[in-house]
């Protein structure tokens, strides 16, 4: 074979060394990157507890001076919260707040849950749903940083002019500026939320409360 011949084959086999080598390569570097690229596919977090549920910043306080023992007013049970008028009862899970966010239709006079099986629904001004207590009771004021559980309700009073209440997984707050509805995954037997743009961002994604702790009863 002569020296060019001796120098081509030379060259050929040098050249299938490196080709070999780039294909180890790129299978090495496959093998190293997809770990990361499952991590980075992970679902994000479940539902975190909203400040205004999150019981340990609240001091509990008894329930009785928010019940009328009137027959007319049937066991319900009638407070202010931040100025709003919520009512419990007479049900075992059963609440309802008085009121109109700005997000809320015009047509809206409050929300109410029913027995943690339905809501929150909005209660439209044309709705037969009474607010407040038949005997002219006066409802009691929850002050702020205070909570209070009835019939399987409680209701805390997160900073001035907010109420909040849930049941087991369903719940509502009530701001001057926005309101925001709980309820479970899956769940119609509710009214529609606001767009989230017009919700704090940490309310903007979750609909659902934490699974844990679990609420009072």
């Amino acid at each position: 074979m002569s020296v060019v011949g001796t120098q081509v084959l030379g060259r050929s086999r040098a050249d299938r060394r490196w080709r070999r080598l780039a294909v180890a390569l790129t299978v090495v570097g496959l093998a190293l990157t997809a770990p990361l690229g499952a991590a980075s596919a992970a679902p994000p977090p479940g539902p975190t507890m909203p400040v205004e549920f999150d019981l340990t910043r609240y001091q509990p306080v008894g329930g009785a001076q928010f019940r009328p023992v009137a027959y007319s007013d049937d066991g319900r049970a009638f407070l202010r919260i931040g100025g709003w008028l919520c009512q419990i009862g007479p049900d075992y899970r059963y609440v309802g707040c008085q009121g109109r966010p700005a997000t809320a239709p015009r047509d809206v006079r409050g929300a109410a849950i029913s027995g943690d099986q339905q809501g929150p629904w909005r209660i439209p001004d044309w709705s037969n749903y009474r607010f407040g207590a038949p005997s002219g009771f006066r409802a009691p004021t929850l002050p702020v940083g205070k909570r209070v559980t009835i019939a399987g309700v409680t209701c805390t009073a997160p900073r001035p002019a907010t109420a909040a209440c849930r049941t087991g997984s369903r719940a509502l707050i009530f701001t001057p500026g926005w309101h925001k509805f709980f309820f479970p995954s899956g769940d119609t037997a509710h009214s529609p939320n606001p767009a989230p743009r017009e919700l704090p961002p940490r309310l903007q994604y979750w609909n659902q409360l934490p699974a844990t702790p679990a609420p009072p009863r």
